[in-house]
């Protein structure tokens, strides 16, 4: 399934520019439900800790692969509420579990299986 050529010009900038950089997304929305029981310091609190999040990205950005940046990214997109916290997750995670992969590959080389 591809897409017609002229969509695909238009669309090739916009996927290769997401795993370029960290994102920036609008937090606001997506930390305006937050709520907390000190007053309704929830907000404050999730932006915060989104921003944070933001920051520890960009130290980390480039030690994960660009295809999981990329995805990573383009599914936080779909939720029309990006946060941060669900890339850094996500990468995380795909990261993990090639970790968990790897020594089950390894340990099946030569054994005849």
């Amino acid at each position: 399934m591809f897409l017609p050529l002229p969509a695909a010009i238009v669309a090739a900038p916009l996927i290769i520019g997401v795993a370029d950089g960290v994102p920036s997304f609008d937090v606001k929305p997506t930390c305006s439900g937050a709520t907390a029981g000190d007053g309704g310091r929830g907000p404050d609190v999730c932006i915060r800790t989104e921003l944070s999040t933001r920051d520890q990205l960009a130290k980390e950005w480039a030690q994960f692969p660009a295809a999981d940046r990329t995805r990573c990214v383009q599914l936080t997109n779909m939720t029309h509420m990006p946060s941060y916290v669900q890339v850094l997750t996500c990468l995380e995670m795909a990261r993990d579990a090639r970790q968990l992969e790897a020594p089950a590959r390894r340990s099946t080389v030569g054994s005849g299986q």
